[in-house]
């Protein structure tokens, strides 16, 4: 499929924002293996947009050891949504950055708006540095649009010690966590195990992750749908199984009680990327060094895999003059463990030794939990976001609210995530093919 399938939509507008997907915003990039990219003969600036706390010291740094390469550094605030929204207004008035920092799952959308640009051979030489499921994620029909940035392995964030009074050890398989599910709610009424809120949609995507195959993938000139697959479907009913027999704390993930849950007791672990730890740490005031991790629970005994939670990707914006060297740049950022590690920030890149800030570490009884995180990372499975997905997350928002209200089920939400994911694509002209 060649790249210039993806202007199928420039023309009209993106679900999410509103917005006229802007048709370009500037003049296309030169090749990568062109004179005007194999090095900069006089010094270039890049415009570099995040909205991360402390990447000003970090661009400091660079530019204090690149003269020939600087970073202009312009902070994206607010949320995903609105960064979003705010590239392609900028790409509408012909003042874009060169490389910006945004999530995995807005790629496909930024694709659709005409708002990236390729930079497949020059960052060629930087593939092996980063583990391949989150490479996957800057690889679209051929082309790669950027480095990835972050990663978010899924695993079992818990209380020992109230595991040890109730009698539980660690699940291993999800048969398992539920036999402890319930011996939680029979010993220590008013506690649960886990909780699935209102407002955990994301929660929901990468727990049907490690089980279904991706329910979107490119083939050629089209989209293939399936999210209402069988493995999907059981991990559905699974966790609507959980909550029909009293067995789910309902709490939202980001109201401030969740932390009061876990500080008082009333919820005994967290299922969460590797980003949830340092949160934890932060914000749980109870159980301080009784806390631990352990893989995520498999579905079958001894399988060994997990799924993403998070992450993203520094991406090459159309329009950007000096791509190689925008990318020489987010390679650096993405691959000096002091930088990521600065930015509370997991990284994407392939490590073998990690080291844990030292009050995380002391949350987690002193245990280097980052190492076991990157462990876990190794196992994490393949994903694939569609070019709709900034509305269908507006999708999945909704039906997760019906499903604590009890107004609808998991199975109801992938059914109507379905049907949403390919209206939204054919209403931009995009083929789409279902199993």
């Amino acid at each position: 499929m060649s790249v210039n399938r993806w202007r199928w939509a420039a023309p009209v507008a993106v679900v999410a924002t509103g917005l006229l997907a802007a048709c370009s915003g500037g003049a296309d990039p030169a090749p990568a293996d062109s004179p005007e990219a194999s090095g900069p003969a006089e010094p270039v600036t890049i415009e570099y947009w995040s909205g991360l706390q402390g990447t000003d010291a970090l661009v400091d740094e660079w530019n204090a050891a690149n003269p020939d390469i600087q970073v202009k550094l312009s902070t994206s605030d607010g949320s995903w949504a609105e960064q979003f929204a705010k590239l392609m207004a900028a790409q509408q008035a012909g003042d874009a950055p060169c490389m910006m920092l945004m999530p995995y799952d807005y790629i496909p959308s930024l694709l659709v708006a005409d708002a990236l640009a390729p930079v497949t051979e020059a960052v060629a030489e930087y593939e092996d540095d980063y583990l391949a499921s989150t490479w996957e994620l800057v690889n679209y029909a051929g082309e790669t649009y950027g480095v990835p940035s972050g990663s978010g392995p899924m695993a079992m964030y818990y209380r020992a010690d109230k595991f040890a009074e109730l009698g539980i050890e660690v699940p291993t398989t999800w048969q398992e966590f539920e036999e402890a599910a319930k011996t939680v709610t029979l010993k220590a009424p008013g506690t649960y195990l886990i909780g699935l809120g209102g407002d955990s949609h994301t929660d929901f995507v990468s727990l049907t992750a490690q089980k279904s195959s991706p329910w979107f993938e490119i083939t050629d000139d089209s989209w293939k749908v399936d999210v209402t697959n069988a493995d999907s479907r059981a991990v559905a009913e699974y966790w609507q199984g959980l909550r029909d027999e009293g067995l789910l704390n309902l709490t939202n993930r980001w109201d401030p009680t969740f932390y009061n849950d876990l500080s008082e007791g009333r919820q005994l672990s967290v299922i969460g990327g590797a980003w949830q730890a340092p949160l934890l740490a932060a914000n749980v005031s109870g159980g301080a060094g009784q806390w631990a991790i352990a893989p995520m629970p498999n579905w079958e005994e001894g399988d060994v895999a997990t799924s993403m939670n998070g992450g993203g990707a520094q991406l090459s914006i159309k329009g950007c003059e000096h791509p190689a060297e925008a990318m020489k740049f987010a390679n650096w950022l993405t691959t000096d463990m002091d930088a990521i590690l600065s930015l509370k920030s997991f990284p994407a890149m392939k490590t073998d030794a990690m080291t844990t800030p030292d009050d995380v570490k002391a949350f987690f009884g002193g245990a280097e939990i980052n190492q076991e995180l990157a462990e876990y990372a190794l196992a994490m499975r393949p994903w694939r976001y569609s070019p709709t997905w900034t509305a269908g997350m507006t999708t999945l928002g909704d039906s997760m609210s019906a499903f604590k209200d009890g107004t609808g089920t998991l199975t109801d939400l992938l059914e109507t995530l379905q049907a949403q994911q390919i209206e939204s694509m054919e209403d931009l002209g995009i083929t789409v093919t279902t199993p």
